[in-house]
């Protein structure tokens, strides 16, 4: 079985060094994944933009600028402040404003520590609201870039009408700096294989070079492409023509990118640290329930069966069934973990597991760890 194979790839000790539950990341594996990302960026000759919504870590950030990493980019105008605090000085905000008040405090933050921000559109009220924020405070480094919505249907112009050329002469007139297209194929995920993946990512930087072509016609010269997403990035080369890749995931990695066949089990860097606290007939309950692995179950159309899997130290496996919000019920077959016992879980969705607790764990090849905090948990306005 699939699972029988995450547990050949992840016999390392369990080490009961403090209460559980909690979030350990597994440090070769968390270096090999940055290390990897960026050597095929810099083999293709584009920027590595990471999305940090995934770790939320400012110290994670920071190893990802020490290998190349270009600027960061982030989910919520509140979690860019906590990395402007953090030391990151180039941020894209791939969140769509339609309010000025929502960017005041950030642009404030980033001009107070000469931060530059780049901001996504994609209707005239985007433009408006973010150039009257701007205008409140002028002493920030801000540029607009025109989302595409290359198919997952969320956010974005439609990249075969000519909405491009209207936004971006919005923004010229605005006065603010046209920072080219940044596009998300999270559809991606839906795809179930590598394979299809890869198509999708071929499709994508098609959408976005016609896209451009277009705004180059128009007179729109500078106009870089800048795609985002793990599975894309993992399945496919970096496509010719792109100036920026912006996965996140890929810093972790999850279930949900093993089963799609982007990564080995031996890859996955983030685990549950959890201990049976009971048995019964029916189920092994243990002490991590919703409220530390999130009743995700996979991004963007994913679906697993349960919530993770839970493996022991003899690479005995168990699905993750159930979750109330303090306890997990695992399903077991001829014999239950021990009350007490030790387990690992792989969870489904790596960025909704970090985003319930304050700190992980992070573990070291010979056992010592540290604790680290995570500085964008929490971070929704």
């Amino acid at each position: 079985m699939m699972e029988q194979n995450i547990a050949a790839g992840w016999l390392r000790p369990l080490i009961a060094d403090r209460l559980t539950p909690y979030l350990e990341i597994d440090a070769p594996r968390l270096q090999r994944n940055l290390h990897q990302m960026q050597q095929k960026a810099d083999a293709a000759g584009v920027a590595l933009r990471p999305h940090i919504k995934t770790h939320k870590s400012v110290w994670i950030a920071e190893q990802q600028r020490a290998l190349g990493a270009q600027g960061i980019t982030v989910s919520k105008p509140s979690e860019g402040i906590a990395f402007i605090l953090g030391g990151e000085r180039d941020l894209l905000l791939a969140y769509p404003i339609v309010q000025a008040d929502t960017l005041a405090e950030m642009l404030a933050v980033a001009a107070q520590h000469q931060a530059r921000i780049t901001c996504i559109a994609d209707c005239a009220t985007g433009v408006a609201a973010i150039t009257a924020a701007h205008q409140r405070q002028p002493d920030c480094q801000l540029a607009i870039a025109i989302k595409v919505d290359v198919g997952l249907h969320r956010i974005g112009i439609d990249p075969h009408s000519s909405a491009a050329i209207t936004l971006a002469q919005q923004i010229q007139d605005a006065g603010l700096p046209f920072a080219g297209l940044v596009s998300h194929a999270g559809h991606a995920y839906g795809a179930g294989n590598a394979v299809a993946i890869a198509e999708i990512a071929l499709q994508e930087i098609a959408l976005m070079r016609d896209v451009q072509q277009r705004l180059i016609a128009a007179g729109f010269a500078d106009c870089a492409i800048s795609v985002g997403s793990t599975p894309t990035a993992l399945a496919a080369p970096v496509a010719n023509g792109c100036d920026e890749i912006r996965p996140g995931n890929y810093a972790l990695l999850d279930l949900t990118a093993w089963r799609l066949g982007l990564c080995a089990p031996d890859e996955l860097a983030l685990s549950v640290v959890t201990r049976v606290v009971a048995v019964n007939p029916h189920f092994a309950i243990i002490d991590a329930g919703s409220k530390m692995l999130s009743s995700d179950k996979g991004p963007h159309g994913t679906n697993a069966s349960g919530f993770g899997i839970a493996v022991d130290e003899q690479g005995n496996h168990y699905e993750v069934l159930k979750l109330s919000e303090e306890h997990g019920f695992l399903q077991y077959g001829d014999q239950a973990p021990p009350v007490g016992a030790l387990l690992r879980i792989f969870p489904n969705h790596s960025c909704a597991v970090v985003a319930q607790s304050d700190r992980f764990v992070l573990r070291q090849a010979d056992g010592s760890s540290e604790e680290r905090d995570i500085q964008g948990r929490g971070k929704f306005i």
